[in-house]
Parts: structure tokens; C-alpha cells; sequence
């Protein structure tokens, strides 16, 4: 039993390792980099993650989708932001 709630906890902390990333590549200059992020964000591997973690998979495609519609300055910030609330809401959860 220790040794699952010790692999749980590796995982989404894993799992938040991803979906930071992810953001701030969506936030990225390099139109390529960018364009990648944006295709995990509709991809299986996103919604497997999103229900490991009981994360609404709508509500985070609409705040990247709100993010990238933002300028270039703006989106590094705001991608910044997000990736605390993410933290916030990983932690909360193991």
C-alpha cells in the first residue's frame, strides 16, 4: 500500500512536469514548438492524463486555447502563472 501511494505521488508529480512544460511550450516563440504543444493539448495522452488526475479536460483545452490567443509577452506570463496554479492543484491532490 506505501509503495502505491509512493508511485501516485511520482506520477502526478510527473504528470505536472508534462503539463508545465507543455503550457510553456504552447507560450514559445518557435511557431514550431508551439504548434507541437498545442497538438498534445487534443491529444489521448492528454485526456489519460487529465482523468488520472481528475483534471476536466474541457476547462484546461479552453484556458490553453485562451492563452494562446494572447501575445507573445503576455502568453510568457500568463503560461508562468498557470504553471503555479497547476502546481497548487497537484499538490493539493497527493
Amino acid at each position: 500500500m506505501i509503495y502505491y501511494l509512493c508511485m501516485e505521488k511520482n506520477l502526478a508529480k510527473l504528470d505536472s512536469l508534462i503539463v508545465k512544460q507543455a503550457i510553456r511550450d504552447v507560450a514559445s516563440k518557435d511557431v514550431d514548438t508551439s504548434t507541437k504543444a498545442l497538438s498534445y493539448f487534443i491529444s489521448k495522452d492528454f485526456k489519460n492524463l487529465c482523468q488520472r488526475n481528475n483534471f476536466d479536460t474541457d476547462k484546461m483545452l479552453l484556458s490553453i486555447k485562451e492563452l494562446n490567443s494572447y501575445p507573445l509577452l503576455s502568453r510568457k506570463r500568463l503560461s508562468n502563472e498557470i504553471a503555479k496554479v497547476i502546481d497548487r492543484q497537484f499538490i493539493e491532490r497527493v
